[in-house]
């Protein structure tokens, strides 16, 4: 089985590069919803939505260069430290939406993250609770979880669960933090199967799910990945 590198930084929601050509990072995203992705430490990634243009980009300015292409409404960025691993954080606007991106820089060529919106516009669902404050706390937990943190307002429990997901999937439980009201898991999803298999986060949500990252979508025999799930507690967590 093919060990992942373990980072202490962010761990990315996809990575899909070629050494030939830019690859490409789709990522699904809602209003108001956090995703992970990686760019490149020395060159430019650009970024776009599939069928929106970019609007508007916020974050910390000392943290990266931008620049702008109003033409097509896309943007191109880079780390203003070559060699700067921390994490990068980016709120992106189109007509539609405001998606929060949280970019792992690695040692890699230049790439392309496109987001692409739900069809229908996203619905808030009072259940949920989709205020500020609410997504701000799945992001923090999201990061702490991936850099292997531990929240102080959090009980962090290790274990090894086995759980049953499908045939010839098998997905190990590692690490549980819980809160008021929200828990997150940190599982180890591996392929043993004998061919490549693809997984999308829609796969993964189920009534309760508040947030799903994964660190590769695309798995080839013997592979494993990354998978967080946030979801709402309940009574007996």
């Amino acid at each position: 089985m093919t060990h992942l590198k373990r980072k202490t930084a962010l761990l990315p929601l996809l990575l899909a590069f070629s050494t030939s050509a830019p690859a490409l990072q789709v990522l699904d995203a809602k209003d108001g919803e956090t995703v992970v992705a990686k760019i490149s430490q020395k060159e430019v990634t650009r970024i776009t939505f599939e069928k929106s243009r970019i609007r508007k980009v916020t974050g910390n300015a000392g943290e990266f260069v931008l620049e702008k292409d109003d033409d097509r409404g896309q943007v191109f960025i880079r780390p203003a430290q070559a060699d700067s691993s921390k994490p990068i954080n980016l709120f992106v606007s189109s007509d539609r939406s405001t998606v929060a991106l949280l970019l792992q820089p690695i040692d890699a060529p230049s790439d392309t993250i496109m987001i692409r919106e739900p069809r229908e516009a996203a619905t808030i669902t009072p259940r949920q609770g989709r205020t500020s404050v609410h997504v701000r706390s799945i992001k923090n937990l999201l990061l702490a979880m991936a850099a292997d943190a531990r929240p102080d307002d959090m009980e962090v429990r290790e274990t090894t669960r086995e759980l049953a997901l499908w045939p010839n999937v098998r997905l190990t439980l590692q690490r549980t933090f819980t809160g008021a009201g929200i828990v997150g898991e940190k599982f180890q999803l591996s392929n043993n199967a004998g061919t490549e298999i693809n997984i999308s986060e829609r796969d993964l949500h189920k009534s309760g799910v508040m947030a799903v990252s994964l660190e590769q979508r695309t798995l080839i025999a013997g592979e494993s990945t990354s998978l967080f799930i946030i979801r709402e507690r309940r009574s007996h967590d």
